[in-house]
Formats: C-alpha cells, structure tokens, sequence
C-alpha cells in the first residue's frame, strides 16, 4: 500500500473523497490523538504483560483468573504491534514518512499473524510459531474471532495510513463491537458468546485488548463518522453525547441483573418482564427528556431567529439611515461647493468689474469732453475714434459678463459629446476665419456626458486662445489627448505651442478680469474667457488647470463625465 497523501501535503491527509481534511493526523498532539496514543500505548501494555508471561511461566500474567483461558502469545504479540503501530504513527516520530513506515510495517507483521491462525482455526491444525514454547491450549492455536478482529484493526491502521479516514473509522468501529461482544459474554457469567464457533476460547482480557485497540482506532480517524456527529455543536452532537452512554449502559445493567437474579432462582419468565419493563420506562424516560431537550432547543432556535430578524431588521434600517445620509451629505458637500464657486465669482467681479468696466466709461466721458473743445476735423475724429474704441471694450466686457452668468444659472443637460469631433470642427472654423492652417493631433478616448452648448462654448475659448496667442501668421499645432481616470471621468488635454503661461500665473488666468503678462503683449482680450471655462468645467463636477507637456508650450488640463 502507497504511503497517505500527507507525504505531500503535511498539512493535513486525504479523506475519501480525495480531498484535504484536518483531524487528528494533521495535528499529532491534538485532542483526538493524545487519547489514542494513550489508548493504543495501554494496548501495547497489555501485549508485552502477556509476553512476560509467556516468557517466564507465570501464569498471573497469561490469565486473567486460572479459571479462565489464557491470552495466545501470537495474541498478545498483534497487540504489541497493533499498540506501538498506532501510537508511532499517530505521534509522526522520528518523522511522519518513518512513523508510516513503522505503521505499515506493523500491519504487515499482524496479517501474517493473525491470517496465519485464522487459516489453523479453519483446518484445526497446530499453530507454527512457537517460538515461546508449546502451548498444550488449542493447540497454541488463537480463536478464529481473535484473528478477525485482529485483522479488521489492522485494516483499519493500513487505510489510516493511506488517508482513507472514514473507511479506517467503519473497520474500528467493527473492531469494537467484537470486542463488545466478548466482554458481554463474560459480563453476564455466559459462555455462549465466547465458546461457541469463532468465539472459542477467547480470552477475557483478549476481547479488552481488542475495545481497547478499537476505541483508539476509532479517535485515530479523526474528526469523521461517529466521531465528527459526537463532537458537533449540532442538534444531532449533543443527542448522541447525551443518548448513547444511557442507551449502552441501560441494557447491559439490566442484563447483568437479570443473570445474578436468576441464579438467585428467579423465575426466567419473571425476570424477562422485569427487564423488558424496566427497559421500556428507561426508554420513554430518555425520549421524554430528549423530547423535552429539543423543545426546548426550538424555543430557544425560535427566540435567537426572531432576535436575528429583529437585528436584520435594526442593521437594514440602519444602513438605509447611513445611505440617506450620505445621499444627503453629497447633495450638502455640492450645493456647498456651488454655493464657494458662486461667492467666488461673486468677489471676483465686484472686484474686477468696477475697474474694468471704469477703464472704457472713463475714456468715453474724456473723449466727449475732447470732442468739445476739439478745434479741427481731424482732432474730432481721432477722439471719435477712441470713444469708439472704448464703447467696444464696454460692450465686450458686458458680453462677457452676460456669458459668466448664463453660464453659472443654466443647468447642464448632459449628451454624449464627442470631443474629437467638436474640435476638429472649431479648428477648421478657425482656420477658414483667420486664414491660418489649424493642424489637430487626435489621441486617447474623448466622449463625454456633458451639456453641449456649455462645451462647444468651453472648447470654442480653448481654440480661439490657442490660435490667438500663437504669434505669427503660420500655422497654429493643436493635440487633445483623453485618457479614463477610473472614477467615471475622462482626463482631457488640449495642448498648443502658442505663448506659453509662467507657473505663478496659471492659477491667476482662471479668475475673472486677469490675463497673463506675455498674453496681454501678444492680443487684446477682456480676461473673462478663461473664467467661463472653469466654471462650465466646474458645473460638470471637473477641475480645470494648466500643465507643462512635452513639445508643447501648455496643455489645460481638464475633466468631465465619461460617457457610458
């Protein structure tokens, strides 16, 4: 037989199915193991008390009283093996493919044994291995129920070495009801059990041996079959734990008593009823109480289930609470981030606006001033001409503000927009109304959910400000790049080589009424347009500022809604 799947996987063994299990053979030292140990070392104890025995002729050792037969040596020589076998494997010394080895090595020696006296039982013929002298007993012979149960422990050790868990705890078990059996007949002063058939001659201290070797097979399974139901939390766990001691100790007690009662002449008739009666109350009396047990476990399984949907109940009210209020919260944190923009805007213009908008008016009242004292035509029109200058710039300007405050009161309707194509449209727009080629590199996802009238006005202050500030009348390099950010939004970058924006001014270009130095030199401007584009960025939840980029002069850098 292969050594157990644990040679693999130390972890743990194999159960039937093939799958990893835990149990006592993963954990060597674990609850179920060092009984086992203690059991299977007893076992062994046993074996080597009747090989002394053997050895040095002392019958106190051999019989358990001389009035009853003696343990076989090959008998108390399986034990020996089975004992040491077990308690080696279980304890993984030196090392776990060693103490399998052991194991098996054990098992091997027991099947010799233990076959060998079946098949001298079956042909009731002397036994070969004397090798502790003759045995005038049966031939030296050990029972035929001694060799089967010993070869169903040794079964039971051979496939707890090769993993199988639960087929090794089905062959224990089978151990322990044989061993069951001969104690009953000794019990009960009845030699039906142990002198008839394959039972014969087995010894009382034989069928010990063999509960004994059982019962430690049984807890070196681990955690599976009766063991696995006895130490469950479960309904089922604590039935078994509380029934089954009750429901060994009842008959064999009555048994007991119903014998000693008849050999105190008792009538066999009178005795029976007794029993039966006092079986049948102990019985109902333990179907009474496990009856009461459970009632009482459903009235506490109901309690604890309406404790449960009470608490499920609690925790969703809570959670739709928590939602509600962050729901809440979010409409807060945005009415209060619009409610800064617009007090923003607000000290932005007051602040501007008086001395922009004085600049013009003042130039207009001077100019009319000039125009009355003007003594020549050609002195007239050059005033004229800067009160027309200056009545332009005033125009411009409430233009502008006009457009500040649409866009602050109107709310965006989203559409899905393609960018890509917006700005090649303003670009070749741009190109046809300047006379100036408008070159557009494309890259990177660019469709967005956003109003559309508030980003063609967005892109349409980008483009126009691209071809404005690039000096010259050759042709004007444009690059959007769009790029996901992964929380719903698109990063978009519209770059261009026009005149570049000091890092101490990028901030400055986005209020109202400021424009950069070196713009101011290249191109007239009123200094709203750049305004009107941070806020159409902000009313869609985005950010908008100015970064450096490679081969590039600028690039404004902003975000709006994905499109999904």
């Amino acid at each position: 037989m292969a050594l157990g799947p644990w040679m693999r996987d130390p972890g743990g063994v194999t159960g039937t199915a093939g799958t990893p299990t835990g149990g006592a053979s993963a954990e060597p030292v674990g609850p179920l193991a060092r009984p086992a140990i203690v059991l299977s070392l007893t076992t062994a104890f046993l074996g080597l008390v009747v090989l002394l025995g053997w050895a040095l002729g002392l019958d106190a050792l051999t019989h358990v009283l001389p009035s009853l037969v003696a343990m076989q040596p090959a008998t108390a020589t399986d034990f020996v093996l089975l004992g040491l076998g077990t308690a080696v494997f279980k304890t993984k010394l030196p090392t776990p493919r060693a103490a399998a080895a052991v194991a098996l090595v054990a098992v091997g020696l027991v099947v010799v044994i233990a076959g060998t006296a079946f098949v001298c039982e079956l042909e009731q013929v002397d036994y070969p291995f004397t090798f502790l002298g003759d045995m005038a007993q049966n031939g030296g012979r050990m029972s035929g129920i001694t060799a089967v149960a010993h070869l169903t422990l040794a079964g039971s050790l051979a496939l707890l070495v090769g993993g199988r868990r639960a087929f090794a705890h089905g062959a224990a078990i089978a151990g322990v009801a044989i061993g069951l059996m001969g104690l009953s007949g000794y019990a009960f002063g009845r030699s039906d059990l142990y002198s008839v058939g394959y039972f014969q001659t087995l010894a009382l201290h034989t069928a010990a041996g063999i509960l004994l070797q059982g019962l430690a097979l049984v807890l070196a399974t681990g955690d599976v079959g009766f063991i696995r139901l006895a130490r469950s939390r479960t309904t089922g766990g604590r039935l078994a734990r509380t029934l089954l001691p009750v429901i060994l100790l009842v008959p064999l007690a009555t048994g007991w008593v119903g014998v000693w009662a008849m050999r105190q002449g008792a009538g066999p008739g009178f005795v029976v009823a007794c029993i039966v009666t006092f079986v049948s109350l102990a019985s109902g009396a333990l179907v009474w109480g496990a009856g009461a047990w459970l009632r009482d476990s459903d009235v506490r399984r109901a309690e604890a289930e309406h404790a449960r949907a009470a608490a499920e109940a609690a925790t969703t009210e809570a959670e739709e609470a928590r939602l509600a209020a962050a729901e809440a919260l979010d409409q807060l944190s945005a009415l209060t981030e619009e409610l800064r923009i617009a007090n923003r805007d607000l000290r932005d213009f007051t602040s501007a606006a008086v001395h922009d908008l004085r600049g013009p008016l003042s130039a207009i009242r001077i100019g009319m001033q000039m125009l009355e004292v003007a003594s020549s035509e050609e002195s007239r029109a050059r005033v004229e001409e800067r009160v027309r200058a200056a009545t332009d710039r005033g125009m411009a300007l409430v233009d502008d503000l006009l457009d500040l405050q649409e866009v602050g009161a109107v709310d965006p309707e989203p559409t899905r927009i393609d960018l890509a194509e917006s700005v090649r449209a303003l670009a070749d727009a741009a190109s046809v109304t300047t006379g100036r080629a408008v070159n557009l590199d494309v890259n990177g996802p660019a469709v967005v959910d956003a109003d559309d009238h508030l980003i063609d006005r967005l892109l349409t202050n980008l483009v126009e400000n691209a071809v404005k500030y690039t000096p010259g009348d050759g042709p004007v390099d444009l690059a959007l790049h769009g790029e996901m950010t992964g929380t719903g939004m698109v990063e978009l970058r519209l770059a261009d080589r026009g005149v570049p924006i000091p890092e101490e001014e990028r901030e400055l270009v986005f209020e109202i009424f400021r424009r950069g130095t070196d713009g101011a030199r290249v191109a007239s401007g009123t200094g709203v347009g750049l305004a009107i584009c941070r806020r159409i960025v902000e009313r869609h939840g985005g950010q908008i500022d100015i970064r450096d980029e490679d081969g590039w002069s600028k690039s404004f850098r902003f975000t709006l809604p994905a499109h999904v």
